[in-house]
């Protein structure tokens, strides 16, 4: 068997489908026990985000070409579909021939011999469908794979036609964006660092503390660029809102909510390293991933575990709550959120938020 970037892809979302836990985690954890190359970790990336992405889509698509209902399908090999279909209609980069035959031999090594046929008979059917024409009686939902209610909810909030260029947003692939650390390093050297690994990048329109990277993110993630803090990944919202705090020299700062701390190292760095910056998090994990890259950087961050609903906390000069919620707008970054909300959800997040905002008012 061929352990190539597909079979990845495939082991990361049957982890996925059968756990429920979030797309990154599964993968982050798959990809810390098992050596993959780094262009196996780039495809499988792409593979496991897109195929979650339109998965409804891609239902829709391997539906029409079956003779009975797709949830009586063998877990596995519906899988391998997802996965084949993906390439066969959306990603233009694959040679036809190529995505027929992988998935063929794949669904013959990791599920059964008795599946190839079904697998060649599917995806040469798949390869004839024009992925930007419309069944006229599909629902929005099924279109841009969304489920329906999420649709229904926008409709009601933002109107149909900002609902549609709101979805066609989330289906955009999301800017990398990169903070420079030009408090402690010189914007010229830190350029010339990126330049030099030949990452492709641009500038951010809002502000020269920022890129956006186009392509080599695995290269700058290895970098010692990272390694020593000259730049972090976060995303360019994110940083405004630290900007919008406006933390000063000799403050006492809350951070709650905070792991895993990109927001809470800016914070410390636009302090200039004076002063009193406390992180917390309700999460163990979480507040650990935060507390290591802290200790890394040799940032003097005080991480505690905190419940901010209802624990007490030191007085301070400003407080960031990042209270916990839907992540709805996240999605084009994380496209597990949209099959992994519930309408619940909504409400549940508010009672916690309200409870954080009350008891950190105090």
């Amino acid at each position: 068997m061929i352990y190539d970037a597909r079979y990845h892809a495939f082991k990361i979302l049957k982890n996925f489908y059968k756990k429920n836990h979030r797309l990154k985690y599964v993968r982050d954890q798959y990809y810390k026990n098992n050596n993959l190359s780094q262009n196996e970790l780039n495809r499988s990336l792409v593979l496991t985000n897109e195929v979650v992405r339109w998965s409804r889509r891609l239902d829709y698509w391997i539906n029409s070409h079956l003779n009975k209902p797709i949830k009586k399908l063998n877990p596995s090999l519906h899988l391998v579909l997802k996965l084949g279909y993906y390439e066969a209609v959306m990603d233009t980069e694959v040679p036809n021939h190529a995505v027929v035959n992988s998935w063929v031999e794949l669904a013959k090594s990791i599920i059964s011999n008795k599946f190839g046929g079904l697998v060649n008979a599917l995806l040469r059917k798949a390869i004839k469908i024009d992925s930007k024409k419309r069944n006229i009686n599909l629902t929005h939902g099924e279109w841009f794979s969304f489920p329906d209610w999420m649709i229904e909810r926008w409709v009601d909030q933002f109107e149909e036609e900002d609902t549609l260029t709101l979805c066609d947003y989330f289906n955009s692939p999301p800017y990398i964006d990169v903070r420079l650390n030009t408090s402690q390093f010189e914007l010229e050297l830190i350029l010339n660092m990126i330049e030099k690994l030949g990452v492709n990048w641009e500038k951010s329109p809002e502000s020269n503390k920022f890129i956006r990277v186009k392509s080599g993110v695995g290269k700058l993630l290895k970098s010692e660029l990272f390694k020593v803090g000259m730049i972090n990944f976060q995303d360019r919202a994110s940083g405004a809102v630290v900007e919008l705090l406006d933390p000063q020299k000799g403050e006492t700062i809350l951070d709650v909510c905070a792991a895993p701390g990109t927001k809470t190292n800016y914070i410390f760095e636009r302090m200039n390293g004076d002063g009193h910056l406390f992180a917390s998090d309700i999460s163990s994990r979480r507040l650990l991933k935060g507390r290591t890259r802290a200790t890394d950087l040799k940032l003097p961050i005080k991480w505690l575990q905190k419940d901010a609903s209802v624990d007490e906390f030191p007085l301070a000069d400003r407080i960031l709550i990042d209270a916990p919620c839907t992540g709805t707008g996240v999605i084009a970054r994380r496209p597990d959120i949209r099959w992994r909300r519930k309408v619940s959800d909504f409400d549940n997040m508010n009672i916690i938020q309200t409870n954080i905002l009350n008891n950190m008012s105090k």
